[in-house]
């Protein structure tokens, strides 16, 4: 059951007072508190859509912002009939100082659902069995009709089944028993269950209509309103009533709600979000006791003797997830437990994937604390030994399981669809790793032989091991919120294996990716065409960005041009002209990326005082001495002079002909560019900050819609300049 929307009366209206608002803002509170465009339909002048689908009021700036509180109350009851009472307002996190605070307290939002009376909370003349009672029957009349249940059930029964289990239940169990089925879901809680125990159900419900596929929303028909409304309000209520109220995360339940809350976030690609809720349950199953060996001591109960779960199973999929997420988003791990992986019974007691999974976490910590250190000598040993440690991991696993799956939309097995493609994505996982451990030195010139090129080489195998399961994955699945997390990987695979690409045109040096250069790119291209394709049947704006960025790298053509590219050190002296670069200047590609900056490359003659090296005999087939070149910025502090003897690190290809200028942007790229301080800056490949960069990041826990990569394009930047200068 939705909650009907409440428009503003005229005369709560009339009797306010208006307030001046600056020129151009059109926006409503709510839109403004959480970050997000406020857009209108013409044919429905009473509320924004994103207040229409939250069920919110719709207030302008011009009212002030407590006439929501008044709006909220008019004709609002609780569900005995009595009203509610006017003067009950949400608390805020600053006014709970009976609670402890957590990491979600800088980023929760006000509730778009009013509050029950007397906030939902304990006081000390309740008995244990009324503390939450009015709570749990506010939350049960939020879930849907039994009827809509139904019409979604029947639509889907073919389709798919519930994956949340996989967060509290060993595989072994799981493979012998089946996953459960949306069937399960028509049972709901009892009104007056514990309200953790509803928003666990409110959570799972909201988690299966994310896996619903896009073609069945036109064969529900009759529904109250349309499923993608009904995630968002049963999730938006389940969290900020319950998974962030520190006097109900005290059970085994809660737990597992915080959990769902994670897993959640991140499937609409919200990473942010996602590891903030992460660290939550990391912080909770620390009290509970999870991260002694062996469990060895109990902090924490269960609501519901029917609850199946196991504390070491929940501690590694909270550990797995955090190190996931701080690998994409470049941040610190939350814990650097290595016990699952240090006993040889825990790991032969799993089944393949779970011995996988569980080396695999290891292994990310290594990565993680690798890249949390200053660069130097000793990173290429630890790489070398990572390294081992993942051809280790593999090894554990017969050679067949590692050929990629093949995924039949036909298929009538679901649970047999289920682990092919648990596989697929974990043998994805597997690949991004070698992917991330190498990256740094992908692009590093060496004056000691080939010292990098086994690092260049993995890059460029892995990329083509994630992109091809890629394809084949979002080729039988076009769910934008199913696997979204190898939306991200596929991008990064991409990016690396075209500037691998680029790189392998150096001066004199054997282009040992030559043959494969044709291939790569339609890999690449048909990576694009399936995010184009998600986001016209998902309306997905990670996917549509991913899309345009890739339309960006891949306008440059290696087999076409003539000219080359180099990244060379970058100084504030010696540096080759980035505006104004003259007649010379043939072709210059631009590709924006929200939030980070301008990779700018343009085609100009080449310097001879860039590199200390004699110049390289041409043919005449190669017939050019013009140079491609990402353009740079360093900060003044940082820049280096670039001297007649500064060895240049070359990073050649040559560019599609053409005879304008090429500029391919993504969304954010129409705003003018201004004259700025340099923020950001490496040896070697440097990129020009945009101007969102100097004026502000976005919300730190800002959702995907307005900030589609979340940090993952700068970290993927950040990790491939790590070492690009210099020879350590």
């Amino acid at each position: 059951m939705s909650l009907s929307h409440v428009a503003p009366s005229h005369d709560a209206y009339g009797q306010a007072k208006r307030r001046k608002v600056r020129k151009g803002t059109h926006s409503c509170w709510e839109c403004k508190r959480r970050k997000m465009k406020c857009r209108f339909d013409p044919r429905i002048a009473s509320a924004c859509n994103g207040c229409r689908r939250r069920g919110s009021p719709c207030i302008s700036q011009e009212f002030p912002e407590d006439l929501e509180e008044a709006v909220m109350n008019i004709g609002t009851t609780s569900s005995d009939g009595t009203p509610f009472d006017g003067r009950t307002r949400a608390t805020t996190p600053s006014e709970r100082t009976d609670q402890i605070l957590t990491p979600v307290s800088t980023v929760r939002e006000p509730s778009q659902y009013p509050r029950s009376p007397e906030q939902h909370l304990p006081t000390g003349n309740d008995t244990s069995q009324r503390k939450y009672e009015r709570l749990s029957r506010f939350l049960h009349e939020l879930l849907p009709s039994r009827a809509d249940r139904e019409s979604i059930f029947k639509a889907s029964r073919h389709s798919s089944i519930l994956s949340h289990e996989l967060l509290t239940t060993p595989y072994i169990t799981l493979h012998q028993n089946g996953l459960q089925t949306p069937e399960s879901l028509l049972m709901t809680p009892q009104p007056n269950s514990h309200p953790v125990l509803i928003a666990r159900y409110m959570l799972q419900f909201a988690l299966f209509l994310q896996h619903l596929p896009p073609d069945l929303y036109k064969e529900i028909q009759g529904l109250s309103e349309p499923p993608r409304a009904t995630m968002e309000r049963l999730a938006d209520a389940a969290i900020y009533h319950v998974t962030t109220n520190e006097a109900l995360i005290n059970s085994i339940e809660s737990l597992e709600c915080i959990m769902l809350e994670s897993l959640y976030q991140v499937n609409l690609g919200n990473l942010r979000r996602s590891w903030v809720a992460g660290r939550r349950a990391m912080s909770l199953a620390q009290f509970m006791g999870f991260h002694r060996p062996d469990n060895q001591t109990r902090y924490y109960k269960a609501l519901d003797p029917k609850t199946n779960y196991d504390p070491q199973i929940m501690w590694l999929r909270i550990i797995i997830l955090d190190r996931q997420l701080c690998l994409l988003l470049g941040l610190p791990e939350g814990c650097t437990d290595h016990t699952m992986a240090s006993s040889e019974t825990r790991i032969a007691n799993n089944c393949p994937m779970g011995r996988l999974e569980q080396l695999h976490c290891v292994a990310m910590s290594r990565i993680l604390d690798r890249n949390a250190s200053q660069p130097s000598g000793r990173d290429l040993t630890a790489t070398r030994a990572i390294d081992l440690e993942l051809q280790k991991a593999a090894g554990s696993l017969p050679s067949k399981w590692w050929l990629a799956p093949k995924l039949d939309s036909a298929s009538t097995d679901l649970q047999a669809m289920f682990w092919d493609t648990r596989r697929l994505v974990l043998q994805i996982c597997h690949y991004n790793l070698l992917n991330q451990l190498h990256l740094p030195y992908m692009l590093r010139p060496s004056t000691a032989g080939n010292k990098y090129e086994y690092s260049r080489i993995t890059c460029v195998n892995a990329s083509r091991e994630v992109l091809s399961r890629y394809n084949s994955l979002r080729s039988f699945n076009r769910i934008a919120y199913s696997c979204r997390t190898v939306d991200f990987l596929a991008l990064m695979a991409a990016m690396a294996l075209l500037l691998a690409h680029m790189d392998s045109y150096r001066d004199g040096a054997e282009n040992l990716l030559a043959n494969q250069y044709l291939s790569d790119r339609g890999m690449i291209e048909q990576v694009q065409e399936h995010m184009s394709e998600i986001n016209r049947l998902n309306s997905d704006e990670l996917s549509a960005q991913s899309a345009d960025l890739l339309k960006s790298l891949l306008a440059i053509d290696l087999e076409k041009g003539k000219g080359r590219v180099s990244v060379r050190e970058a100084g504030s002296e010696g540096m080759l002209p980035q505006d104004g670069m003259g007649p010379e200047e043939e072709s210059v590609v631009r590709v924006h990326i929200p939030y980070f900056g301008i990779i700018r490359i343009a085609r100009e003659k080449q310097h001879a005082t860039t590199a200390s090296k004699p110049p390289v005999d041409r043919s005449p087939s190669s017939n050019s001495d013009a140079q491609l070149r990402f353009s740079t910025l360093t900060h003044p502090s940082n820049a280096l002079p670039l001297s007649p003897n500064t060895t240049s690190n070359p990073l050649s290809f040559a560019v599609a002909d053409a005879a304008a200028p090429h500029e391919f942007t993504t969304p954010f790229a129409h705003q003018q560019q201004q004259p700025c301080q340099p923020t950001f800056s490496n040896p070697g490949l440097s990129l020009t900050p945009s101007p969102l960069m100097q004026g502000g990041y976005p919300d730190l826990a800002a959702g995907s819609e307005d900030w589609a990569f979340q940090r993952v394009d700068m970290a993927f930047f950040e990790s491939i300049m790590r070492n690009v200068g210099g020879d350590l």
